[in-house]
């Protein structure tokens, strides 16, 4: 694995400025931005090197362009870097091969995630995914592959429900109108389509369960989903919260898949909540109890 140099800042949005780069992952040219908020080196969370960093994973058809305004909402809001990245074959970075094999979001978060986090020097991350991006996360948390402070997870999968596959099959019926809109964000806007077209609706795919490896969690973890997701039920959310010591849930209305798209003051407020609890956790010597302690006092609307 080798780094490639950072392009300087060449842009600032409401007081967060953004850096682009590229690094190699096993050969494979991945694009990331990190957005600094202004002021940063007052040191209100510690000295640079010691100071936490979102890391944000995007959805199955996402990329870094597609989480909007989130990253800059929270850079601004948290006092603290974010970093988010296009995993291969989707938005700047390298394409993959043709298909994904088995396994693509447990090597995703055993070998890919630890390597990014490693060459951007992110030591202390607070991971924040959507969907698949979501998935990787806690598989990341439980597994040991990395230690965050907190993983917050936006409509993620634990298991496969019916009504996920019927929501990719009638996407599937619109591929081209959906081609065309990922051609905006996606160098490879087909190929990266129909790989996880076809990952997804593979018949073996839906053994596909990530649910006994929650209880393993230890650190502090935040589910929000919407009650309109065209691709899960709330059992998503519950199944974390009754399986992951002290995680907090959060069924949203009047919200679809894309929560940030659909509810973007709600979800960034509850990021924001989020991320500010896994910080001052820190500085507490129960740290992934002392954040969802913290997380659920501030909330008004967790599970009930």
């Amino acid at each position: 694995m080798t780094a490639a140099a950072a392009e300087p800042p060449d842009r600032v949005h409401a007081g967060v400025s953004t850096e682009d780069g590229r690094i190699a992952v096993d050969g494979m040219g991945i694009a990331w931005r990190r957005f600094t908020p202004a002021g940063d080196a007052t040191g209100e969370h510690g000295p640079a090197g010691e100071r936490p960093t979102v890391v944000m994973l995007h959805e199955g058809l996402g990329s870094i362009t597609q989480w909007r305004d989130l990253p800059s909402v929270l850079a601004r809001r948290c006092g603290l870097d974010v970093v988010a990245y296009d995993r291969g074959g989707y938005g700047r970075s390298d394409p993959l091969p043709q298909t994904y094999a088995d396994g693509f979001m447990e090597r995703e978060a055993a070998d890919v995630l630890p390597a990014v986090l490693e060459q951007l020097d992110v030591d202390r991350p607070i991971l924040i995914g959507h969907s698949d991006g979501a998935s990787i996360a806690l598989i990341a948390a439980a597994t040991g592959s990395v230690s965050p402070l907190g993983v917050a997870v936006i409509a993620p999968h634990t298991f496969i429900e019916d009504v996920c596959i019927e929501g990719i099959r009638a996407i599937n019926g619109q591929r081209e109108r959906v081609i065309s809109g990922l051609a905006r964000h996606h160098d490879h806007p087909r190929l990266a389509f129909e790989r996880w077209r076809d990952a997804w609706l593979t018949p073996r795919f839906s053994l596909w369960d990530m649910r006994p490896l929650l209880e393993r969690i230890d650190c502090a973890v935040l589910v929000l989903q919407g009650d309109g997701d065209q691709y899960a039920t709330d059992a998503q959310v519950w199944t974390i919260t009754e399986r992951v010591k002290g995680a907090d849930g959060h069924l949203m209305a009047d919200c679809g898949h894309v929560a940030h798209r659909d509810q973007p003051e709600l979800v960034a407020g509850y990021l924001a909540e989020f991320v500010s609890a896994c910080t001052s956790a820190l500085r507490l010597p129960d740290n992934a109890a002392s954040a969802s302690a913290a997380m659920r006092s501030g909330s008004s609307n967790g599970p009930k």
